[in-house]
């Protein structure tokens, strides 16, 4: 019956892409278009580096085949915490479940199936986002097209390993604890290991890894390099293989490859065999819904609305959306993640290698562009989405005495508060660490503040205006293309809100180095007004837009 449910995979793939037509088809064909673009950027980048190493002296090939391990390692690992994550909603949680239970398949089959819809969804993007470096290697050390065939070979059994852990995890965990607030510690637990694995690699310095000056002794570097990454990892036997099958040595790719393969059909058949036993007991308990226990104290939104009832509807949706936010696990686990980033991000900026004050405040100046694109990127997680999460109650509010926009104010509320305190503790504590002069300093906070509110408005007005009350997962609207509409306009808004504030910057410098009359008045008064006009149209039309569109919208 496998075998049946995954032909039902592949005529709904088909029939996909045959029914894209018209705006629909240009859609992907552009989304397409940029991935291509975004891959051939990765792999020049991988290809100059792979370059420079291969051509290092003596330890050049050892270098990066270390460097091939290590980037293999890193994928596995994110592989894992990925399906931990995933498969709690494919297993226990998916829309077509239900149906497949009613349906004449055997409970095995549709365990296999969800299992590995898993290992695709939590693999196929950092399978992709290794490609380009794979190509990069083969091309480097001169390697034909059957190389690239035996690593596709090899990834079939790799993904299927990492995913596995995943999924036995998670079956196991669901079957002891048959709870849907299993689901909620998961997401927790596999947010924490990314924002561990994230922060550890990045304060581990990779890049002295590359140096042999940074080791005292240079046999200890080259031993280094000869040990194993992990030995009894599946990344290890990975680079194995294609290390055998670089060098020639059939017999060595051959034994790696069929441990490979080996210990992938023993894990699945383990799973198989377990998944009888342990599914549908996993699968009733997380039907359950869980038991919120409201305390009588008033609510602060009741007390405030008691005392401005003219504030009495706003309030009333304030105080949905936070107790929607409370509730949600998802939204917490991703807190994690993003402190994450912050901290690596501060991390990066004290590495720096900067000697200058001046060089120092004009870093500080363009990490404006830099601390911009992560409020971008986390307001593409969390503001953008924040109309389409109403879902199917959305009539509700369509049927409320509350206008449309009143809706977005509020909503621009509750997000505009995160993306202000994300963007003044990045822009501060980098200040602080660059050491930066009071006119940089007192400018880029400036500017980061109208950035926040620019970024926060664009994502609430760009959600407004494409809307999608069915998704599924909120990872579709991220990949949407509003969500890149909305990525490339605030990248946009970003570098001319750095290009308006140019000029006055390069005078300030000027006027440091102790060149005459280095301010021009008249420039000063265009910049100004080119960035009044600027932010004014990014405040404005995305908000105007939205409003509209979400007005006209039916339900």
């Amino acid at each position: 019956m496998l075998p049946l449910l995954l032909l039902r995979k592949a005529d709904t793939f088909r029939n996909t892409l045959l029914g894209l037509r018209g705006w629909h088809l240009v859609k992907n064909l552009l989304f397409a278009s940029v991935g291509l673009l975004m891959l051939a950027a990765l792999y020049a980048a991988f290809w100059r580096l792979l370059t420079y190493l291969e051509g290092v002296q003596l330890i050049g090939p050892m270098l990066s085949w270390k460097l091939t391990s290590m980037v293999l390692l890193m994928t596995f690992s994110m592989v894992i915490v990925s399906s931990i994550i995933i498969s709690m909603s494919t297993l226990y949680y998916s829309f077509d479940l239900k149906f497949l239970f009613s349906a004449p398949l055997d409970l095995r089959s549709i365990f296999m199936d969800k299992a590995l819809e898993t290992v695709f969804y939590s693999s196929w993007t950092l399978v992709l986002a290794i490609l380009p470096y794979i190509i990069a290697l083969g091309r480097v050390k001169a390697l034909g097209a059957g190389f690239y065939l035996a690593y596709g070979f090899l990834m079939a059994p790799f993904v299927l390993l990492a995913g596995a852990f995943g999924i036995f995890f998670s079956m196991l965990v669901m079957y002891a604890f048959p709870s849907s607030r299993t689901r909620d510690l998961t997401w927790l637990l596999g947010s924490l290991s990314v924002g561990f694995v994230y922060v550890m690699f990045r304060f581990s310095k990779p890049e002295k890894l590359l140096r042999p000056d940074s080791l005292e002794v240079v046999a200890q570097y080259i031993r280094y390099l000869q040990s194993p990454t992990a030995p009894y990892v599946p990344s290890w036997w990975v680079t194995k293989a294609m290390v055998a099958y670089s060098a020639g040595h059939w017999g060595a790719f051959a034994y790696s490859a069929g441990v490979l393969c080996a210990a992938a059909a023993l894990l699945y058949g383990l799973i198989y065999h377990l998944s009888g036993r342990v599914y549908m007991r996993g699968f009733s308990g997380a039907q359950s819904s869980p038991r919120f226990k409201g305390g009588r104290e008033p609510l602060p939104e009741q007390r405030l609305a008691a005392r401005f009832p003219e504030l009495r509807s706003y309030l009333t949706l304030y105080w949905k959306d936070r107790l929607m936010l409370a509730r949600d696990a998802r939204y917490w686990s991703q807190v994690i993640l993003i402190a994450a980033l912050i901290a690596v991000y501060l991390f990066s900026i004290r590495q720096l290698p900067l000697d200058t004050p001046d060089l120092k405040s004009m870093v500080s100046f363009l990490n404006v562009g830099v601390a911009g694109f992560v409020m971008a990127a986390i307001g593409l997680r969390f503001t953008f989405p924040a109309v389409s999460l109403e879902g199917n109650s959305y009539w509700l509010l369509k049927s409320a005495p509350v206008t449309t926009a009143s809706v977005m104010r509020e909503k621009l509320t509750v997000s505009l508060l995160p993306s202000v305190l994300i963007g003044l503790v990045l822009i501060t504590v980098s200040n602080r660490l660059l050491h930066a002069d009071l006119f940089i300093s007192a400018l880029s906070t400036f500017t980061i503040l109208v950035a926040a509110a620019a970024i926060t408005v664009m994502g609430i007005g760009f959600g407004a205006l494409f809307p999608d009350f069915n998704v599924e997962n909120i990872h579709q609207l991220e990949s949407s293309y509003g969500g890149f509409l909305y990525m490339s306009c605030a990248m946009g808004y970003l570098s001319l809100l750095v290009g308006v504030e140019a000029w006055p910057v390069q005078m300030h410098f000027n006027e440091r180095l102790g060149r005459a009359n280095p301010w021009d008045p008249r420039a000063v008064a265009f910049c100004a007004a080119g960035f009044l006009l600027l932010n004014f149209l990014a405040l404005y039309l995305p908000w105007k837009l939205g409003v509209r569109n979400l007005e006209r919208h039916e339900i």
